[in-house]
């Protein structure tokens, strides 16, 4: 009798494996193979369902941004992440202002141009302009620790950032000169301000020669009499934030419309960019990413979904 496996112990008496079973045993055998393939496959290919489509070992590219610095903080610490998924990618995360981030994109001087605002058609023809849209950010005013106010109203607000508001007595403060610091023509922030604070007026002040939220907090947390303009995640203890018309930025005012200094963050890209860059907006909208906007301050788009919030160019 025949042997199996070079063990004369083992014979084919001993298994009494019939036809049917041998074929049955390599159907499933060559099944799980397949299987074990594809899904091997799905993972080297970063597809949802190989480790949630987020590690690739094989990606590689360099993806440079430029643009917001009130998106800043939460791109930056994205591509940080992102590199841990993908350490053949260079990320290179740069500030400047929404307006320098759309210039540099639309120039091809960066792959993605962050924007606190829409690319106004007029102003950027290019048809392969793409806008992604990845969370929503709140603005608030601030002012120097002195200034003990909760809030101003819409006029107020007006009189002091078109230069007839020159001391705080007139409102019932200190005396203390006005100080308004004003973020430079570059600044998305500062057209979201203008268009929905200041009802389109020119503001007249202090003005920063570049564009930075950081630049601005330190401004006006060592100039007695100073107020300025910053998206939430970024006001730290040095400074003081002051409600419009007795309105504070938070969800729930946003989303009842009675506060209207909010905007979409927007990451804009020109047609058929490379692999990289389309794997990090994909990562964008992420659960991973989506927690750590939250995490920061920002809010996901679906917070103010179909609600009467009226805002956030």
């Amino acid at each position: 009798m025949r042997t199996l496996s070079g063990d004369p112990s083992v014979t084919e008496a001993t298994y009494k494996v019939t036809g049917a079973s041998i074929v049955e045993s390599l159907q499933r055998s060559t099944l799980f193979i397949t299987l074990l393939s594809l899904a091997l496959l799905l993972v080297g290919c970063g597809i949802p369902g190989g480790d949630n489509g987020t590690t690739n070992g094989d990606l590689s590219g360099h993806v440079h941004i430029v643009g917001s610095t009130a998106l800043l903080p939460l791109v930056a610490k994205a591509a940080d992440l992102f590199r841990q998924h993908h350490p053949g990618v260079k990320m290179n995360v740069e500030g400047g202002g929404s307006i320098t981030g759309l210039k540099a994109v639309t120039n091809h001087q960066a792959d993605i141009g962050d924007s606190d605002i829409y690319a106004d058609p007029a102003l950027y023809p290019d048809p392969n302009l793409t806008d992604h849209i990845v969370c929503v950010n709140m603005f608030t005013l601030i002012v120097n620790p002195h200034i003990t106010f909760s809030s101003l109203t819409t006029q107020q607000i007006i009189a002091i950032f078109t230069g007839k508001g020159m001391n705080w007595k007139a409102f019932g403060g200190p005396d203390l000169p006005v100080v308004p610091i004003i973020r430079p023509a570059t600044s998305g922030t500062r057209a979201l301000f203008r268009k929905y604070v200041l009802g389109g007026a020119e503001e007249s002040g202090h003005p920063l020669t570049t564009d930075s939220s950081t630049d601005v907090i330190n401004a006006v947390a060592h100039t007695p009499g100073a107020i300025g303009y910053v998206t939430t995640v970024l006001v730290n203890p040095t400074v003081r934030r002051i409600g419009i018309d007795g309105v504070t930025a938070t969800v729930q005012s946003i989303k009842a419309g009675s506060y209207k200094f909010w905007g979409y963050e927007h990451m804009y890209t020109l047609e058929n960019g490379s692999n990289a860059t389309t794997a990090f907006l994909d990562f964008m909208l992420t659960a991973e990413a989506q927690q750590l906007a939250q995490k920061l301050g920002y809010l996901p788009v679906s917070a103010i979904a179909g609600t009467t919030a009226q805002g956030g160019a």
